[in-house]
């Protein structure tokens, strides 16, 4: 292993400061661009270095993405001794904490992590029981009861401070949530934080093992923790409190997830006696940049103070763009695009649109095709979306978790096989007079139990038998063999053959099927004496990951802000820096504090450029259907005089007057009236 002493010459006074203070709580205040991920790499370097055993030290941030770069660095750096650290996301630890101790929490072994599908599933089955036909939207409670997990609340204490009547039915509905969660075996996402905060309060024994297991905490993103992570963790800091935080107040922009920016304002409150370490020189944007995102940032009442310090010299200024509509706009931007690519040789890769609202980019994306410029937006359809990932992903959960009647109702007649809505109902009745679940409901109707008739006992039996083949194979740890086996027992080859009449297409399609059988071999391989419910959980774990990992880049990258976070790009066009817009219309009429988040957000797009920053603004935008005069931010006009910014226009025309713009609207009505 290289030399503690050598990596830590490397650093700065500010990052040497991070990494070399081993004990006791530390607050590491990392700005935009300022070498976070390499102070927390350093620091777990620089423990193995003074002495820590590798299985002593937990470091745990949000995406997979960064936990990948962070174990790719600490290995490159300490090689072999890297062995044994934990470097994971909250959910991918929770999952661990909860396979290790599943019987403590009312689970039994093998249980499913449930998808989105299956969740609003649910929300829809148990919104149906609570209201009957009353409409009422799943996806809103199902909303309002992950809100409620990410804020450490349970069912019987949200129905206890419920004070009308939809907080009352959102109770209502988290109660029969979990219980159903329960009867399947299943827990969602948010349980994998929740569930394990709530064994380590309540079981001493068990929350001891895991302190003196992991002496040595780091958090990445601290800003971005809510309720639930942050109990979670507090139950991890053992007496000795080595809990090293990184974060940036400055970068919360996650409150409508849950994130609560007052766990990172308040540490050295939670852990009297904290160390508190600033970072502020940044390696990543101009002083031009720099200089404008700190006078933005400087707004805001809510924060600790830091002035981020540029490496890399003065640059261009920053541009500030009026335009007269969003077709200028767009026009504008791609022009200069052109400019950058063809006329300064500029890769594609280097640049990014960003974004208030997803919306905003339509427009882009129908002039970035029409002129043959590549792209991404970000946010696209996923691996995991497609319907034949799906099918298979629920045939092996039915397979490896019996109880998952969610999965094996999504695919009862995936191909077809004769279960009406009035036979479904019949095995269900069964099930519940039995108190068992489907499957084995099923099993008891194909030896001629319920009210069954033969096609219905037929069809059970067949249904039966495909699962007790696949279970006979996932006992004998033959896992490859049952995967492939319940494809083609089912006939599955013959559900894409119809779903997809086009060669090419239905080529593509069973494409993905073998790559996700060629997966779990590869996984076994990897993994040998791991459950195939833990290859299941991985993939549940990996397609809630892409959510936040951007992917690979293979051009222009179109982005809404919130997207940006943690990327930087040589050249960026901040588009739509208006009134209502940025900031969005919805924070302006909640108050201070949503504005305080709104001016963050644009502080995020501010730091992901490197070289180059434009704003636009336009006079005229067209809000649902009609036209509307806009008004720069005020995020613009708090800075406009401080010199930071070279105004500018799109086109050699005089600036729109207010009463240009109102003519203009007036006439487009009147066309439509027309």
């Amino acid at each position: 292993m290289e030399s503690t002493n050598r990596l830590l010459r490397e650093l700065n006074a500010a990052q040497r400061a991070a990494v070399s203070c081993t004990e006791g709580p530390l607050l590491v205040l990392a700005g935009a661009g300022t070498g976070k991920t390499r102070v927390i790499t350093y620091r777990i370097v620089h423990l193995l270095g003074c002495g820590a055993k590798p299985g002593s030290i937990l470091a745990v941030t949000f995406t997979n993405k960064a936990a990948r770069e962070m174990r790719e660095r600490v290995r490159g750096l300490a090689g072999g001794e890297a062995r044994g650290v934990t470097l994971s996301t909250f959910h991918s630890l929770g999952a661990r904490i909860l396979r290790e101790n599943a019987a403590r929490i009312g689970l039994r072994p093998g249980f499913s992590i449930a998808d989105d599908s299956d969740q609003v599933s649910m929300s829809r089955t148990v919104v149906r029981e609570v209201r009957g036909a009353v409409a009422v939207d799943p996806k809103a409670v199902l909303a309002a009861i992950s809100r409620a997990k990410n804020g450490y609340r349970l069912p019987e204490q949200l129905l206890e401070e419920s004070s009308d009547d939809w907080e009352h039915l959102v109770a209502e509905c988290y109660l029969r949530y979990q219980d159903g969660l329960r009867e399947r075996n299943c827990v969602d996402f948010d349980d994998l934080i929740l569930l394990p905060g709530l064994l380590l309060e309540k079981e001493a024994d068990l929350r001891h093992a895991y302190q003196a297991r992991f002496r040595y905490l780091l958090v990445d993103e601290y800003q971005d923790t809510n309720g639930a992570q942050y109990r979670f963790l507090r139950s991890l800091v053992g007496p000795e409190r080595n809990l090293c935080v990184v974060g940036d107040d400055d970068q919360s922009i996650y409150g409508f997830r849950g994130a609560e920016m007052d766990k990172i304002l308040g540490f050295e409150r939670d852990f009297p006696g904290s160390r508190v370490v600033k970072l502020e020189e940044n390696y990543r944007s101009t002083s031009s940049i720099l200089d404008l995102a700190n006078a933005v940032i400087a707004s805001n009442r809510n924060r600790h103070p830091k002035v981020l310090r540029s490496t890399l010299g003065s640059g261009s200024r920053v541009r500030w763009v009026s335009v007269p509509d969003e077709a200028a706009e767009v026009d504008f931007v791609l022009r200069e695009i052109v400019r950058l690519i063809e006329e300064e040789r500029e890769r594609p890769e280097s640049i990014a649109i960003l974004l208030r609202a997803a919306i905003q980019a339509r427009p882009f994306e129908e002039k970035l095709r029409l002129r043959k410029i590549r792209y991404r937006l970000v946010g696209g359809p996923s691996y995991f979306d497609r319907k034949e990932v799906r099918d298979l992903l629920a045939y092996w959960k039915a397979a490896s978790n019996p109880h998952d009647d969610l999965s094996l109702l999504r695919i009862l007649n995936v191909p077809r096989r004769g279960f009406g809505a009035s036979a479904i109902e019949k095995v269900d009745a069964l099930a519940r007079q039995h108190k068992c679940s489907f499957l084995e409901s099923l099993g008891k109707v194909a030896v001629g139990g319920g009210d069954a008739g033969p096609g219905l006992r037929k069809a059970a039996e067949h249904v039966s038998a495909l699962f007790a083949r696949a279970r006979e194979r996932l006992l004998a740890r033959d896992y490859e063999g049952m995967a492939r086996s319940l494809v083609d027992d089912a006939s599955y080859k013959e559900v894409v053959d119809l779903l997809y009449p086009d060669p090419l297409t239905r080529q593509a399609r069973w494409s993905a099927v073998e790559q996700l059988l060629q997966s779990v071999a590869a996984w076994q391989s990897s993994q040998p004496g791991a459950e195939f419910s833990e290859f299941l959980g991985s993939l549940a774990l990996e397609e809630d990951a892409r959510k936040d990992d951007a992917g690979e880049n293979r051009g222009i990258t179109l982005m809404t802000l919130h997207s940006a976070k943690g990327l930087e790009f040589p050249h960026v066009f901040l588009v739509g820096v208006e009134e209502n817009l940025l900031p969005h219309r919805r924070s302006a009429a909640e108050g201070d504090l949503a504005i305080e988040e709104e001016r963050r957000l644009f502080y995020v797009g501010i730091t992901r450029a490197q070289r180059t920053l434009t704003l636009t603004q336009a006079d005229l935008r067209v809000v649902h259907g009609e036209p509307r005069p806009r008004e720069p931010s005020r995020f613009l006009t708090e800075v406009s005089e401080l010199g930071l910014l070279e105004r500018g226009r799109s086109d050699p025309r005089e600036a729109a007057t207010p009463q240009d713009v109102r003519q203009f609207v007036d006439l487009y009505r009147r066309i439509r009236e027309k």
